[in-house]
């Protein structure tokens, strides 16, 4: 028997958000989330640094741009680490709700 107005699928959805797979399954999504706000922020801090005229405080060459690419990395990885930009929860929230 269905009764007008009410829709069972909002109650089922519900119980499912309590189970431990998906608890598991929004812990995943939020490490990928991170992960890719994480690539962004290197990809921006990168673009970045090669608007900049190149210095030679280290002599230049591949080890520099070695150098810098990993710092841009490590600075990405603690920046998105300590909420970002926003990017990671904006793409969260957004993916939660197509679970």
């Amino acid at each position: 028997m269905q009764i007008e107005g009410f829709n069972p699928l909002p109650l089922q959805k519900a119980a499912a958000e309590q189970t431990p797979s998906r608890q598991a399954e929004e812990g995943k999504l939020k490490q990928a989330c991170q992960e890719f706000e994480q690539l962004f922020l290197t990809q921006m801090l990168a673009q970045m640094r090669s608007s900049m005229p190149k210095s030679d405080f280290m002599g230049g060459g591949q080890q520099e741009e070695m150098f810098n690419g990993m710092l841009d990395q490590e600075r990405a990885k603690s920046w998105s680490q300590d909420g970002g930009v926003g990017l990671a929860n904006l793409l969260f929230q957004q993916m939660k709700e197509q679970m």
